[in-house]
């Protein structure tokens, strides 16, 4: 494979409705132009799952009446999506590191780098899937390079999240409630 030509791992905002876990979900999308955010974001609400994910902690992240709210930064490198429980609670706030986030056929998506960074609200910083980032590397699905960015990214990240759970959550929140009320009329 040429190394300019890398493949990508692009995943759509509204892909989670293929996986067989999600047996319904109600989906909806905002566009907003704001001093705090400009782009797209992406609510699925998960009305009907058939099996749970349940990660380390035993802390779920996905069950019936969960939300997932997508903020797509179409400026940025990282894409978050900020993961509530069935009342409303933030489980935990979950980065994909991005190579390209963008828009086709007026559906946001993100190509994925492999490394994810999660914050959780007591404000405990985790950096995922380095294994996965130094597979992507030594299979030439992404170059040196993007293998160093994705690290900066990542670490420029985790820097700036660290001690703003709170300052977050009232932004999440913010935006859950205003999806919450659009998606139910």
């Amino acid at each position: 494979m040429d190394k300019n030509q890398v493949k990508k791992k692009r995943r759509f905002a509204n892909s989670i409705k293929d996986r067989e876990e999600v047996l319904e979900v109600k989906q909806k999308m905002i566009n907003v132009e704001s001093e705090e955010f400009k782009g797209d974001i992406y609510l699925n609400k998960f009305i009907n799952i058939k099996n749970k994910w349940i990660i380390e902690n035993d802390r779920c992240i996905l069950n019936n009446n969960y939300k997932w709210l997508q903020f797509y930064d179409y400026s940025c490198k990282n894409c978050l999506t900020a993961m509530y429980n069935d009342n409303n609670e933030i489980v935990e706030w979950y980065f994909d590191i991005s190579k390209e986030i963008g828009k086709e056929n007026d559906m946001p998506y993100e190509d994925d780098m492999y490394l994810d960074v999660v914050l959780l609200p007591n404000g405990k910083i985790t950096l995922l899937d380095e294994d996965e980032l130094e597979d992507a590397l030594n299979q030439e699905k992404i170059t040196k390079q993007e293998f160093e960015e994705a690290y900066q990214e990542a670490n420029r990240l985790m820097e700036q999240i660290k001690d703003k759970a709170d300052k977050l959550k009232e932004f999440t929140d913010k935006y859950l409630a205003i999806m919450l009320q659009k998606i139910e009329n």
